[in-house]
């Protein structure tokens, strides 16, 4: 039996919304990559316990700004896929989309149709790996800022 043309456009869709999935993960995990050694090259700091109380909060701001701005170019990513598969006919309805969805929020005023329908759980999905990847540098980065200067 052949599947009919709405089976067709649906597995298609997914397959398509897979691809997006691992580009765009990719696109962020690389962005991290960058992001720590830019700051490893921008503030090369040997001794954390030396540094003032305004430069450790510059460095968790800039850090914060930093992690903030890629998950940002991460949902502008996820809006220009879903724009350019024609899944939304805006681009700023697609990031509107790809950001209810990318923190597993799910309740989207955005209507997708039909065969799109497996679009938000890619995008969450990525959200939990994203997110949870930068939650990650924060933990190593707050761990090995204060980890010094408690033990003063």
């Amino acid at each position: 039996m052949q599947p009919s043309y709405d089976q067709t456009l649906v597995l298609e869709s997914f397959g398509l919304s897979i691809i997006g999935f691992m580009v765009i993960v990719a696109f962020h995990l690389m962005g991290l990559h960058v992001a720590i050694s830019f700051f490893r090259e921008k503030f090369p700091i040997r001794d954390i316990s030396k540094l003032r109380y305004h430069q450790s909060m510059f460095l968790i701001l800039a850090a914060m700004m930093l992690l903030f701005t890629l998950h940002m170019l991460t949902n502008f990513a996820w809006g220009l896929f879903i724009y350019t598969t024609g899944a939304i006919p805006a681009f700023r309805e697609g990031v509107y989309y790809s950001l209810e969805n990318y923190t597993s929020l799910g309740l989207t005023r955005v209507d997708v149709d039909d065969r799109w329908r497996m679009l938000a759980p890619m995008i969450a999905m990525s959200g939990v790996f994203c997110l949870g990847w930068s939650t990650a540098v924060l933990v190593s980065f707050f761990g090995r800022l204060y980890s010094i200067q408690l033990d003063d």
